[in-house]
């Protein structure tokens, strides 16, 4: 359920809003931010599949060095419904773009997908950072990643966006996500949100975590 990702030491860390099967689009913002891939680290909130053209194309990113992924509902939809039949209908809502791949191959994809981690925690400078696709269950990082009953909320949940709390999640410096779209990033307390419907919009978000933390704590002073 959970991972640790450890500090780069060789390069920078950016991270990615849900992709959605736009892997052409990533590698143009990719290419923007002057990413290097025998250095750097992109970590993804999760959605690499479905509604863009590219899905089969984002799942091979979970065989790349330079990538790093937490799962979001959407790779948990097609895991549940392809493997176990059970959970929200993927195939025929959203899995129409797995009709060309043989059904030895999407099992492959769902087993991988599960193996993916609910949420991880990024060891950056001298903090730690939470990511998970959707949003904490409540204002504890470590009690939210580690409790069982939280999975449905860090994949799913849109609480925070929608009633904003009045405090910070503890146990960590900023906490990441995507899941829901917005115009533009935004913040609630310590809490990142940075999916910008790539696949409708066709703007991307992929920022340098430096840049993120640095906003954050700009704010603070001022």
């Amino acid at each position: 359920m959970h991972a640790f990702f450890g500090k780069n030491e060789h390069g920078r860390d950016f991270i990615v809003g849900d992709i959605h099967g736009c892997y052409d689009l990533l590698i143009q913002q990719l290419e923007y931010v002057g990413f290097n891939y025998t250095q750097d680290r992109l970590i993804s909130v999760g959605d690499l599949i479905d509604r863009g053209p590219e899905s089969v194309k984002c799942l091979s990113l979970l065989d790349e060095a330079w990538f790093q992924c937490v799962r979001g509902n959407h790779e948990q939809m097609m895991a549940e419904d392809h493997l176990f039949g059970t959970g929200y209908p993927w195939r025929s809502e959203f899995g129409y773009w797995a009709n060309s791949m043989t059904e030895d191959h999407i099992t492959y994809w769902a087993k991988r997908i599960l193996s993916l981690p609910i949420a991880a925690t990024l060891s950056f400078q001298q903090y730690q950072i939470g990511i998970c696709h959707a949003e904490p269950d409540g204002l504890d990082w470590k009690k939210s990643r580690t409790t069982p009953a939280s999975k449905d909320v860090m994949m799913w949940g849109r609480k925070v966006l929608r009633s904003p709390p009045g405090f910070d999640v503890e146990g960590v410096a900023i906490t990441i996500h995507g899941h829901t779209p917005l115009d533009k990033p935004r913040w609630v307390g310590n809490r990142y949100f940075l999916d910008t419907g790539a696949w409708e919009t066709g703007n991307l978000t992929v920022r340098k975590i430096d840049d993120i933390f640095d906003e954050y704590r700009l704010m603070h002073i001022l």
